[in-house]
């Protein structure tokens, strides 16, 4: 074979080497895809759908996913959930309570008489704290560490105030610095975010929710600040940050939950009440102006 025939099988060989390769890269058989990857010519799968690119729905078995069914998908919606929430604090009327502050922020649960009997009794699971050794040590029991469990891993203590006659456990303070956020303790919707003074003196501001399928029911929230929320906004329990604490110590004197934490701590806190809305008035007094829910 002489040096013009060589020249000539080399470059035939070339040719169809190259058109080979131009097949593999257009068509993309499964056997040439590790080569084709590290060439950088294929987006590996793992890339592809990796957590970062995807949306929760893809990551938590979003809506369409032909593996689940609608039961299986809702059950793993509120698994999410649940997942995310601020433990319990109580429960009323088939309501759960959750705590407003995240266990980490928390500085103590004060349960107490409301100013009015419209507020309905809440039952809780937390253990009950010695008021007197409480009060003594300016200290509560409360596992600021607390990730898990379906209820706050706290001590509560059940207060009574000679200036109220209603029934104990009507209302709760829950302590936090100001400025902390404040999520919604209930599942609902937001009807009324109002202005209104204290006592008649300070100005504080009210946000009130009407719990999800509860039209006869009304979780007020006080002491807070800078409202995230406002009528109509749908929030989550134990999720949803709604507002922050105000330090409201700076304007009351003798605040109740003061005495019963750390020097330096304070007693900032949010209040929580449920309240009958079917009560004599209360509708015309208290909700005037509130958004009315679509059930």
């Amino acid at each position: 074979m002489n040096a013009r025939s060589v020249v000539v099988l080399a470059l035939s060989i070339v040719v169809l080497i190259v058109s080979l390769c131009s097949i593999v890269i257009t068509v993309k058989p499964p056997f040439a895809a590790p080569v084709l990857e590290v060439l950088g010519l294929q987006q590996s799968e793992k890339v592809a759908y990796s957590g970062e690119n995807r949306s929760d729905d893809v990551l938590f078995g979003g809506v369409g996913d032909p593996t689940l069914t609608e039961a299986e998908l809702e059950e793993q919606r509120l698994e999410k959930l649940r997942k995310s929430q601020t433990p319990l604090i109580a429960q009323v009327e088939g309501v759960d309570i959750h705590c407003p502050i995240r266990p980490a922020d928390l500085t103590g649960v004060l349960f107490h008489q409301a100013s009015y009997d419209y507020a309905l009794v809440m039952e809780t699971k937390l253990p009950e704290a010695d008021p007197t050794k409480a009060l003594n040590e300016r200290n509560t029991r409360i596992n600021h560490e607390q990730v898990e469990g379906e209820w706050l891993d706290a001590d509560a203590l059940h207060i009574w105030r000679t200036s109220d006659t209603t029934p104990m456990d009507t209302s709760i303070d829950v302590g936090a610095a100001a400025g902390t956020i404040v999520r919604s303790p209930i599942s609902g919707t937001v009807v009324l975010v109002q202005d209104y003074k204290l006592y008649d003196e300070v100005p504080d501001i009210r946000i009130h929710i009407q719990p999800d399928g509860k039209p006869d029911l009304d979780c007020v929230l006080l002491h807070t600040a800078d409202p995230l929320v406002k009528a109509g906004d749908h929030v989550e329990a134990g999720v949803t940050e709604i507002s922050h604490i105000r330090d409201i110590q700076k304007d009351l004197i003798d605040v109740q939950l003061f005495f019963y934490t750390p020097e330096g701590v304070g007693g900032n806190h949010t209040h929580v009440q449920m309240n009958n809305a079917n009560a004599k008035g209360y509708r015309a007094e208290r909700l005037k102006g509130a958004l009315k829910v679509k059930e």
